[in-house]
């Protein structure tokens, strides 16, 4: 996995390359993801929002996703990227998948909402837990995806190996529907519910979600200190299979950025996305999640202009 690992940070960089940054002072470039996931409709819902109330123009990108994004603000290609607190726990540290590169140059700048571990298959299929999974056709993530090394440990918790499957790397919705037309046989992805490129596939097929168990919950919790527990709701998709909770883990989506990004724009970035929180909010299920309570939530330090907004309207005063 640490071979892969590597190989994606440098494919991510060498794109990170061969994309040109804003200059302009007045412009702050927003990182998301695949534009059929939560990622891309919470970054436009805060982006233009924040763009409406200040003199700032929030530019909103789609990407590849956490990995992606930390590469691309590291290249100064974006200002601010989204990302799970994985990434960010990892890319700070030099941990996980960003073991060999080392510890980088990213800041937090706010917390946002929880996204879910989603372990979908057809209902059809059949499959009812994931050690069932041996031999069959899985979609492990989308290449760039910061979490790819979380769900190889889920997999092998419940003894089954990257060799005992045949993985694939895709999109939300290149994985749902590969699984509706039968292409591969369950699918790892990471948003946060609804998961657009999910739900629009689930329409026309029924989806099982997959628990995870206890067992498993601890393990990786108690390894990965960004992760905990959480549940996907029966009926959030059209013709979900599952008529209880789901239980299975949460990464908490954040905004970070790099020490380079001017003080006064992240300053002014964090204050605006708060102070415009009701424009926004009823975006979609991720997005009634950004809260006062939580958003100074910190994995990694914090960006001196987001530290300083947080400090100033009483939500860090530790």
């Amino acid at each position: 996995m640490k071979k892969k690992s590597t190989a994606i940070l440098l494919a991510i960089g060498v794109m990170a390359g061969a994309l040109t940054g804003c200059s302009d002072a007045n412009t702050l470039v927003l990182g998301t993801a695949s534009s059929t996931g939560t990622f891309y409709y919470v970054g436009a819902a805060i982006g233009n929002a924040v763009t409406e109330a200040s003199e700032l123009n929030v530019m909103v990108q789609a990407t590849a996703g956490s990995n992606e994004n930390v590469a691309l603000t590291l290249s100064k290609d974006i200002d601010i990227g989204m990302a799970n607190s994985d990434a960010i726990y990892a890319a700070y540290h030099g941990t996980m998948s960003y073991e060999e590169a080392g510890p980088l140059d990213v800041q937090e700048v706010a917390a946002l909402y929880d996204s879910q571990l989603h372990v979908f298959v057809t209902d059809k299929s059949g499959i009812t837990d994931i050690s069932q999974l041996k031999g069959k056709r899985v979609c492990v993530g989308s290449q760039g995806t910061s979490y790819l090394f979380i769900d190889e440990a889920i997999l092998e918790a419940y003894g089954v190996s990257m060799d005992d499957i045949k993985p694939y790397y895709m999109n939300y919705a290149e994985a749902a529907q590969a699984l509706a037309d039968g292409d591969i046989d369950a699918a790892f992805q990471t948003g946060g519910y609804p998961i657009a490129g999910i739900q629009q596939y689930a329409a026309t097929t029924s989806f099982r979600m997959l628990p995870i168990s206890d067992e498993v919950i601890a393990q990786i919790t108690t390894e990965y200190p960004f992760a905990r527990e959480t549940t996907i709701p029966a009926g959030v998709y059209e013709n979900q299979a599952n008529e209880t909770e789901v239980k299975t883990l949460a990464y908490q989506t954040c905004l970070f950025t790099s020490s380079w990004v001017d003080e006064e724009k992240i300053y002014e970035f964090t204050k605006k996305m708060m102070e415009t929180l009701d424009v926004y909010k009823e975006t979609n299920d991720a997005t009634r999640q950004i809260s006062p309570e939580t958003v100074a939530t910190q994995y990694i330090p914090f960006h001196p202009g987001a530290e300083r907004y947080f400090r100033e309207a009483g939500l860090l005063t530790d």
